[in-house]
């Protein structure tokens, strides 16, 4: 009698793990088609049978120039079409240059109060004129000539 009770609690629970790890999510249509993927890896197996680009080329050539990929459990979006780059960099770019990051980034990066992770935007308008007037500018590089310049024979004489 307890092995019949354990049997079948060992199947509800083997159920129950599969329906949560490998069931698809419900809300993934609105992504592009994807090939057929393994439970953990993902399409990871399709890009290691040869050179990168060779699958790449493959995979797009049977799923059209937009397809989804998920490598272990990171979502790839695949775009192998320079007209289909181009559509989404015009249309889509502020949302493109205004994703999160990862909390590990967030901390060191001082959140979105630095330049590089800053959400496009206002913030960020003015800073990258700051960066580029005050860091990139020629009064700036005139100031680090000599700087250069002794680099550049210290690496010569190393060199040679």
């Amino acid at each position: 009698m307890i092995n019949v009770v354990m049997m079948i609690l060992l199947c509800l629970i083997s159920l129950l793990c599969f329906f949560t790890f490998f069931k698809k999510p419900k809300d993934s249509s609105d992504l592009p088609p994807s090939p057929p993927s393994m439970p953990v890896i993902g399409h990871l197996h399709l890009l290691l049978s040869s050179l990168i680009h060779k699958s790449f080329q493959k995979i797009s050539s049977n799923y059209g120039p937009l397809l989804h990929l998920r490598i272990f459990n990171v979502p790839i979006v695949l775009v192998s079409s320079a007209s289909v780059a181009n559509e989404i960099f015009k249309s889509h770019d502020v949302n493109i240059s205004s994703r999160g990051l990862p909390p590990i980034d967030e901390s060191l990066f001082f959140g979105s109060s630095g330049f590089f992770s800053a959400p496009h935007g206002d913030y960020w308008k003015f800073m990258k004129k700051l960066i580029v007037a005050k860091l990139l500018g020629p009064q700036a590089i005139e100031r680090s000539r000599t700087i250069r310049a002794e680099e550049l024979e210290r690496s010569l004489q190393e060199n040679s």
